[in-house]
């Protein structure tokens, strides 16, 4: 899609504060893009807590770069880039120094320093991010600066450029996320609100805020973007019709739905097996789910297996049609597939004993391209199997159902950031995954 040039968050905050004194930037540097606003949405997925580190979390992929910040970023062409890090790391004889940038506060105007940096990588390790910290060592504090003890810099940067690596306070809680980012958690509940957040360490998002509703089921984001009620419509741009005027909008994927297979399944609980139940199912029967482009289909078995529960978890709506779709699908005589909605608690229960059937969730990347991808779907399957396999990393870009092909899961598609929006409402690609909030905007009416 193409954009009208716009002027960087930092940049239009400096023109904000010449304005002020009277000044202004040179009209070369001028930016068209307005300052304020409301952006209202809603999606088919949970929002009561949003947690960086958790692979698993839609919430996290889908606004979590409006909340936080890593310590390297990258830019526009992909490269890395200092985020909260002060500037490119320093090879030393003794290891890789990281400097933190000094007087960085969170939207709640507390302090963020080495130690919140130290608990937040030991964090994302104890959560998902296992398998791609494997090989970098925990950090000694000296001062600002962090001292890993290894020769590998761009294995470092890579690693903490990873949005499961964010850096929030020692004492962080999903349930009332706090970071860095363009945005601050303002409102809890109906909708949550994401407001500016005037102390963020990269500058202030362009929007006052951001107000994102739970959506139960998959039309009530199309029925309220089609009335008019909302700025975005989620996976469409009407219930009914398209309403007049609006644009689609494509920001590619933020994860997979992703099938498991578990004890219950044997003897399909085998690698390979997941992906062959996926690759069966024809695109055309999972239309208007906004799972990417169409794959390849399999020769058409289905599931041939005992009769077995598909779990999923029972505040996702999008998961949850999902799940009802499938199990039709695959269902043979005999071979009965039957959906189960369970708590979250319990799915998250049940994955880490494998105590099911089939169960169906979601898988965060770890980066974009193959690494990134391979790294978060061998985790989700077996956190040791992702560190032998982060060792002999494939060569080239490889398509996910590629990857999945030793793993006991499948990609069934894509969690995709689309819809519909209005003209006055203007989307930023993120330089990452998904939609950057921070340098989203609205025109003034």
């Amino acid at each position: 899609m193409s954009a009208e040039p716009r002027l960087g968050r930092r940049a239009a905050c400096l023109g904000v504060g010449l304005a002020a004194l009277g000044l202004s930037l040179p009209a070369s540097a001028r930016g068209r893009t307005p300052i304020g606003g409301r952006i209202s949405l809603r999606v088919p997925w949970p929002l009561g807590s949003i947690d960086p580190h958790r692979g698993d979390d839609v919430a996290a992929a889908l606004f979590g770069e409006a909340l936080f910040d890593t310590l390297y970023a990258r830019d526009e062409s992909g490269a890395f880039v200092p985020s909260l890090a002060e500037d490119e790391p320093e090879a030393e004889t003794n290891g890789v120094r990281v400097t933190l940038r000094a007087g960085l506060r969170t939207g709640r105007g507390r302090s963020l320093d080495v130690g919140d940096v130290v608990a937040s990588i030991a964090r994302a390790r104890g959560a998902s991010a296992r398998a791609w910290l494997a090989d970098i060592p925990t950090p000694k504090i000296e001062g600002r600066s962090l001292l890993f003890a290894t020769k590998d810099a761009a294995r470092v940067v890579r690693a903490l450029a990873s949005p499961l690596v964010a850096i929030v306070k020692g004492d962080f809680t999903p349930d009332a996320p706090e970071g860095t980012g363009p945005f601050k958690l303002a409102s809890k509940g109906d909708p949550i609100v994401f407001a500016k957040n005037p102390l963020s360490a990269r500058g202030p998002a362009f929007l006052d805020d951001v107000a994102v509703r739970s959506s139960p089921n998959l039309e009530a984001s199309l029925r309220a973007f089609e009335s008019g009620q909302d700025d975005l419509g989620w996976l469409g741009s009407g219930l009914h019709e398209p309403r007049p005027g609006s644009r689609g909008f494509d920001f590619g994927h933020v994860g997979w739905a992703v099938l498991f297979a578990g004890r219950d399944a044997a003897p399909w609980d085998a690698a390979g097996a997941p992906q062959k139940i996926c690759d069966s199912i024809p695109p055309s029967r999972l239309s208007g789910l906004g799972l990417g482009a169409p794959w390849r289909t399999e020769a058409d078995d289905g599931w041939g297996g005992p009769p077995v529960t598909l779990v999923v978890r029972d505040d996702a709506a999008w998961l949850g049609e999902l799940a009802k779709t499938i199990a039709a699908t695959i269902s043979r005589p005999g071979h009965e597939v039957v959906v189960k909605p369970i708590s979250p608690g319990e799915l998250f229960a049940r994955r880490a004993a494998k105590s099911f059937g089939l169960l169906l969730d979601v898988v965060r990347p770890f980066a974009p391209g193959t690494i990134g991808a391979l790294v978060a779907l061998a985790t989700a399957d077996d956190p040791q199997k992702a560190i032998e396999l982060l060792k002999r990393p494939p060569k080239g870009e490889l398509p996910v159902r590629t990857l999945t092909r030793t793993l006991r899961l499948g990609v069934v598609g894509e969690v995709r950031a689309q819809g519909g929006k209005m003209g006055d409402t203007a989307l930023a690609a993120s330089a990452g995954l998904g939609i950057d909030w921070g340098a989203s905007s609205k025109a003034r009416r």
